[in-house]
């Protein structure tokens, strides 16, 4: 990685920590957005985003990891 690729890591890491902690501390209103978006594209049809609370928090917890990961990428390009 270069310096110069350092900015970007950081702001996913933001943006992907901010989504993660939110499908943590509110599954309700991430699965109502998804509902809502799904029934958009086809109302009335089924669609894996009716999951339960446990499952959002869990990939909440998931790609809240995966921040830490761009975190550390961007930490290790500003230490080149």
């Amino acid at each position: 990685m270069k310096p110069t690729d350092a900015p970007a890591a950081l702001v996913m890491g933001i943006g992907m920590l901010g989504f993660g902690l939110t499908m943590i501390l509110r599954p309700g209103n991430v699965r109502a957005s998804f509902d809502r978006f799904a029934d958009s594209w086809k109302p009335d049809s089924w669609h894996p985003y009716k999951m339960p609370f446990w499952a959002l928090r869990l990939a909440g917890v998931i790609v809240s990891t995966i921040a830490s990961l761009f975190f550390y990428m961007a930490y290790v390009a500003w230490h080149r």
